[in-house]
């Protein structure tokens, strides 16, 4: 009876609980008897998948590893993936009978088929079908974002333009019909864009850039950039980058730059020319951005003015001092908005209009295409004469504004100087239009320019 032991508050049936003390101390003798466990070779019998690692003391199961790709075989907690330090008979047991490992076996018995072979199988053709289709179904939806983009249309557009798709029958699938992935889809195709800059960049060698600024719709001051170069003969232009600069100021524009093509892998020693505006922190002789990228990159970089621009200015400069001048820009922004801003008189203009059989609304005058903006306001000025007068005659009775219009209208000066003007600036125009193009060179530009020339030195003595 020396074996038997009193337990306070032991119950029959019923084991024991050890206290905390008690597992500290059955461990640490567990620990002090166990011997250290070693990987095994006779496991290897019959488990041509099992391996052993001498470097890093693991084993590992070659089928497993070699389909981990695959969501079922590499799932969560299978350590013979990785490799495992547990080198008991039993783990090798109890992964051999693992549902991932069954199916890696089953995957290194089958024979993968070559592309060629997976197409002439009755599964490769239902894939290909599948990605046929699917693949259609984006190329509606990219061509949808990429025309808004190019429209400059909002991508609220986008959702409706798909819903048109669907009503035409088209199959286009119903996700990615949402402002998200249209926005998504845009990215996308801005960083194939960009890659094409970057891949005929790198195989010219000479590059030019053109520069400008702009407000948008927020107040933030916008820089945009496009490369121009030269390949095989032909001029071509790349957008290249918008985006904001820490202020106006030459510095921090030519931080801007460099950054903007650093982040797009351009070679700034390739740069041999620029083209920008007339501002003091661009061609500034002193510190102007013109001035620093001499300084720092080519000291033979070209700065080019921008040649519309400069015509636009040389006008202005011609004219600025001509009071009929004046008085022409008062009336044309005046019955521009006279008419737009009141669907009564806009109304009985186009009566008038009808009645005569010529003549159009007055157009906006100011614009970013500065003389062919003019030249537009002008001509539809004379052409619509009749019926503006015919109108402005009219309403002037109880209408101020009308009055004072008609007035200036009727002004046989200004009426001469209109005549004047729409000569002189014929050839003005098409000079301005010919320098807009995107494939002009610069001794086109200097051909067109002397010509324009030679034609207003004819007129110069003409009398009207």
């Amino acid at each position: 009876m020396s074996f038997l032991r009193f337990y306070d508050g032991a119950k029959p049936g019923k084991k024991g609980k050890l206290t905390d003390d008690k597992k500290k101390e059955k461990a640490k003798e567990y620990e002090s008897r166990r011997v250290e466990r070693s990987f095994q070779s006779k496991w290897k019998n019959e488990r041509d998948w099992l391996e052993y690692d001498e470097e890093t003391k693991t084993m590992f199961c070659t089928c497993c590893r070699a389909n981990s790709q695959f969501r079922s075989v590499s799932v969560k907690g299978n350590t013979f993936v990785e490799g495992s330090c547990n080198f008991r008979h039993s783990a090798i047991v109890d992964h051999e009978k693992s549902t991932p490992h069954e199916k890696a076996l089953r995957m290194s018995k089958t024979t993968p088929l070559t592309p060629s072979e997976l197409k002439t199988t009755e599964a490769g053709n239902a894939l290909k079908m599948l990605q046929a289709a699917e693949r259609n179904k984006l190329c509606y939806l990219f061509r949808n974002v990429h025309a808004i983009a190019k429209n400059n249309r909002p991508i609220s557009d986008y959702k409706w333009l798909c819903e048109l798709d669907i009503a035409k029958q088209i199959e286009i699938g119903s996700t990615y019909i949402n402002d998200h992935a249209a926005v998504n889809f845009i990215h996308h195709i801005a960083k194939v864009e960009l890659s094409h800059t970057e891949k005929q960049c790198k195989a010219v060698p000479f590059l030019s850039f053109l520069m400008d600024g702009t407000t948008d719709i927020s107040g933030s001051e916008q820089e945009t950039l496009y490369l121009r170069y030269s390949k095989t003969g032909n001029v071509t232009e790349r957008f290249l980058n918008t985006s904001s600069p820490k202020s106006t100021t030459s510095a921090d524009l030519y931080d801007h730059v460099i950054d903007v093509l650093k982040q797009t892998n351009i070679d700034k020693d390739k740069l041999v020319g620029m083209g920008t505006d007339g501002a003091s922190n661009m061609t500034g002789s002193r510190t102007g951005l013109s001035t620093l990228m001499k300084q720092r990159i080519n000291s033979e970089l070209v700065n080019v003015h921008c040649l519309s621009h400069r015509l636009e200015l040389a006008f202005r400069d011609a004219i600025k001092k001509n009071k009929q001048y004046e008085k022409l820009m008062t009336f044309l922004i005046g019955v521009h908005y006279f008419y737009k801003k009141s669907h009564k008189q806009k109304t009985g203009l186009l009566t008038a209009i009808s009645t005569i059989g010529k003549g159009v609304l007055p157009p906006k005058v100011t614009g970013t295409r500065w003389l062919p903006h003019l030249f537009r306001s002008v001509t539809a000025l004379l052409k619509t004469f009749q019926a503006l007068e015919i109108h402005l005659a009219t309403a002037s009775h109880g209408n101020p504004k009308a009055e004072g219009l008609y007035k200036l209208m009727t002004d046989i000066n200004l009426l001469a100087f209109c005549i004047f003007l729409l000569d002189a600036l014929d050839p003005a125009m098409r000079l301005s239009l010919k320098l807009q193009r995107s494939d002009v060179t610069l001794c086109d530009s200097l051909c067109w320019i002397e010509s324009t020339m030679e034609i207003l030195q004819e007129k110069k003595g003409r009398i009207w």
